[in-house]
């Protein structure tokens, strides 16, 4: 009888641990006197984009190139018509995720402060720098010096001896993009030079040569300079996707669409003055111009490399 306990005993035992395993593979974390699951808190946010794919709706949202998903049930029903009502006016939510994951748990209705927050961030004008930044010469004269621009830039990539505080995250891709591009920014002018930005969107994936990340769109600076014969041309520096040097937005976008990592597709992309934050995919835009949000989020991600997701939160920066 002792022998038949003991053997119930390892029986249930091993039962707990594999639950507990598959529980911990589908990143779910479940309160273990409730049983329900545990939600983090994403924040207020403002949705630009929902799309049905399959049994889910993917969602995306202002700043982050991350994609959200939120599962097509009746429980759901509320929230999705939240999400498209919210995408449509371009109006703040507050947003919690399950577990250790990019699904969508709740979404509440935002408070009178996110909404005139929002409201008052969010806008359709492009605005024009005045002062130092109207002497910044907008073509770079040679390819020694875009190649010159190119190093410095790259040395200040995070994992680096030459980086200075905060670094720029080029070896964590899977989010950020808007920070490091605004990070680049930054050392163009301080050596002298504007650039533009080029905003990609769609069902984004990149390699990184070890691992893939899926966006809904990615940014980076795109730069002017004379070639050898005194034409002027455009690349992009990014040095997330490209390590080896400046290449052609061409080049760039099918980066962005590497079909080794799944099926890709750009919906479109559009270039920007060089102090444009962020843009939706309506054309709405986001300024930061003293670069709070940028170095609070390279700071957030500055420890990460690789491909690892949910990305920490990033609420706390300001937008």
């Amino acid at each position: 009888m002792k022998k038949i306990l003991l053997s119930l005993m390892v029986f249930v035992s091993v039962l707990s641990i594999n639950s507990c395993s598959e529980s911990s593979a589908n990143q779910e974390v479940v309160n273990s006197e409730s049983k329900e699951i545990v939600m983090k808190d994403f924040g207020r946010t403002v949705p630009v984009g929902i799309d049905k794919e399959g049994d889910q709706f993917r969602v995306s949202f202002i700043l982050s190139a991350q994609p959200y998903m939120i599962k097509d049930t009746k429980e759901n029903e509320v929230f999705i018509s939240m999400i498209s009502e919210a995408v449509k006016n371009e109006s703040p939510v507050r947003i919690s995720l399950k577990g250790n994951s990019n699904e969508i748990a709740k979404v509440e209705s935002p408070s009178m402060e996110d909404v005139r927050f929002f409201k008052s961030t969010l806008t359709k004008e492009v605005k024009t720098e005045k002062g130092a930044a109207n002497r910044l010469a907008s073509v770079i004269p040679d390819v020694a010096t875009l190649n010159s621009l190119f190093t410095q830039i790259k040395n200040q990539s995070c994992g680096t001896t030459t980086a200075s505080s905060p670094c720029i995250t080029f070896r964590y891709p899977v989010d950020g993009c808007y920070a490091r591009a605004h990070k680049m920014r930054q050392i163009l002018n301080n050596a002298g030079y504007e650039c533009e930005k080029q905003f990609v969107y769609g069902n984004l994936r990149a390699s990184t040569g070890t691992c893939c990340v899926s966006w809904v769109y990615h940014v980076a600076i795109l730069v002017s300079f004379k070639n050898a014969s005194g034409v002027v041309e455009k690349r992009i520096i990014d040095p997330s996707l490209n390590s080896a040097g400046p290449i052609t937005d061409t080049a760039w976008r099918a980066a962005c669409t590497n079909s080794t990592c799944g099926s890709t597709s750009v919906s479109s992309y559009a270039n920007t003055p060089g102090n444009v934050y962020y843009r939706s995919t309506s054309g709405s835009l986001l300024y930061d111009n003293n670069l709070v949000n940028t170095n609070c989020t390279l700071t957030a991600f500055s420890a990460l490399s690789g491909c690892s997701a949910p990305v920490p939160s990033t609420a706390h920066c300001g937008f």
